[in-house]
């Protein structure tokens, strides 16, 4: 699988130059090129005069927040795999990050396993941003341009809050979908009761199947494939 990322290309924004040095001659073992950058600018740059297949950015600049990068990137593209990369575990961030769709969170030093799991991740990502139908369960298609579920002849056009879960659970196929997610990538952090998520799974599952999902008591869902 690795080998399909040989003509990828990254992004690398990272302010530290001996990490990044050790990062950088790893990764061009797995990947095409790396741009290095070590300010948000000099990332900008990049991105306005080089194609960038997927980001990995140190969340702790000098004086800048990769976050803010992010959520500006954000803006224009909500599909790019972007990976963020930290000295240290930090659970407020990681909940004011989840609107940002981030692929993964490593911490430093990063494990070589991590970084293989996180790469095929990214690949994964980049080849199902090229896919307009991506298959869920039972024969379910989400087809993610007209924003339907069709199965052989049936067609079934979703309403926004079920188009935002349906994508949520493409792009998640094998990991858990907790309800802070849900309720930050579906309500987009309107107020969601329990009952009201519970009424939704229930539509959900009455429309497409009730193995589609499988749930894991008090925390969420998870993709049953």
């Amino acid at each position: 699988m690795l080998e399909r990322l040989k003509d990828k290309k990254i992004l690398f924004l990272e302010d530290n130059i001996d990490f990044a040095l050790n990062t950088i001659s790893l990764l061009q073992v797995f990947v095409k090129t790396v741009h290095h950058a070590q300010t948000i600018s000099e990332a900008n740059s990049v991105l306005i005069t080089r194609a960038i297949d997927f980001i990995i950015c140190d969340i702790k600049l000098k004086n800048e927040n990769g976050l803010d990068f992010i959520r500006d990137f954000r803006k224009h593209d909500t599909k790019m795999p972007i990976v963020i990369i930290s000295g240290h575990k930090d659970e407020e961030f990681l909940f004011r990050a989840i609107p940002l769709g981030l692929t993964a969170y490593l911490l430093k030093p990063i494990k070589y396993e991590m970084l293989i799991d996180t790469l095929k991740r990214c690949l994964e990502l980049i080849e199902l941003k090229h896919l307009e139908k991506i298959e869920l369960k039972n024969g379910w298609f989400f087809d993610s341009k007209n924003r339907c579920m069709e199965k052989e002849s049936l067609v079934y056009t979703l309403n926004k809050k079920e188009s935002l879960f349906a994508e949520l659970l493409s792009k998640n196929r094998d990991r858990l979908i907790t309800k802070d997610m849900i309720n930050v990538m579906v309500w987009q952090s309107e107020d969601m009761s329990d009952s009201a998520l519970t009424n939704f799974i229930l539509r959900f599952r009455r429309r497409f199947g009730k193995d589609i999902i499988f749930t894991i008591p008090d925390v969420g869902f998870r993709l049953n494939t």
